[in-house]
């Protein structure tokens, strides 16, 4: 596991575009703290159980500029669904202790999420009466 702030970043944002949440493991301090618009967790496990529900919109993330403060990184991209909504602009500053990701302090405009919600909400309807 790298300990590059940028690398590990980088990383986080790919598993989760891929949706390969399963190396986000090494990548996450297991006592996150996670803080967005909408919700905030505080372990890892919550934060992925989160990032599980989104996949089912997810389409990937588009990179569009990384900052980098010593062990503090700022991602923002394109947060692309196959709703409506389509790519939703998004920023992510993250924290890295000791080589993991130890807080994500998430940005975002929620009135287009609405909309990106309400599907995801439609979706496990559907599976749930099928």
């Amino acid at each position: 596991m790298t300990t590059d702030p940028k690398t590990l970043a980088l990383g986080y944002l790919d598993a989760v575009s891929k949706k390969e949440l399963h190396r986000l493991n090494d990548m996450l301090a297991p006592d996150l703290a996670f803080r967005g618009p909408s919700m905030t967790r505080s372990t890892a496990r919550e934060f992925v159980g989160a990032l599980e529900r989104l996949g089912a919109v997810h389409v990937r993330n588009d990179v569009k500029r990384v900052f980098v403060d010593g062990n503090e990184v700022c991602l923002i991209y394109d947060f692309v669904t196959d709703t409506p909504a389509g790519a939703l602009p998004t920023i992510e500053w993250l924290k890295i202790e000791g080589g993991r990701i130890r807080s994500i302090d998430l940005f975002y405009d929620r009135v287009p999420w609405k909309g990106v919600m309400d599907e995801i909400a439609q979706r496990a309807a559907t599976r749930a009466t099928a």
